[in-house]
Parts: C-alpha cells; structure tokens; sequence
C-alpha cells in the first residue's frame, strides 16, 4: 500500500509541476483534483489537503503515530531485544564488547 501511494504521489506531484491548470485545481479542491485525475471516487471521510511551499519555507508531513501513547508493541520491543527480525534471520552480530 506505501508504494501504490508513493506512486500516486509522485505521478500528481509530476502533473503539478508541468500542467498549471491542475496545480491550481489541486490547490483549490485537492479532493476534486485527485479524483478527476485518477478516476476513482474519494466519497467518504477522505481528506486530503494540499500546501504550496513557499521560498524560504519548507513542510514536513509527519504520519500518523501507529502507537498512541508512544510506546511500541510488545512483539515490536522483542524483535529489538531478542535481536530477530521475524523473517528467519538473525540481525544479531557477534559481540566482541
């Protein structure tokens, strides 16, 4: 699912920056914009928003936290502790400490 947003991303960002129509049209309703360029529907909670950066500024979108609180999942802290990456593998080293 990341890649496919990645790719959408990059391929509404790569319109934007050739097709001045669309940029503004994302500009003023992203959501319209996004549906008309990809031909799918977005009725729903779906929001998307969309920021112009300007010279001198730059933005960060920060995801959404995975754990509320800030703490990983137990499963999460064993695969670090016990040095497993879950896929067979062991990501441990030799230690020479």
């Amino acid at each position: 699912m990341k890649n496919d947003r990645k790719e959408l991303e990059e391929r509404l960002l790569a319109k934007a920056m050739k097709d001045n129509e669309f940029r503004k049209q994302l500009l003023l309703d992203p959501k319209g914009a996004v549906e008309k360029e990809l031909g799918i529907d977005l009725s729903g909670s779906m929001k998307i928003t969309v920021v112009e950066e300007k010279e001198g500024e730059v933005c960060l979108v920060i995801p959404e936290s995975l754990h509320p609180e800030g703490e990983i999942s137990v499963d999460e802290l064993e695969t670090v502790a016990g040095g497993w990456s879950g896929d067979g593998c062991s990501i441990v080293t030799d230690c020479t400490c």
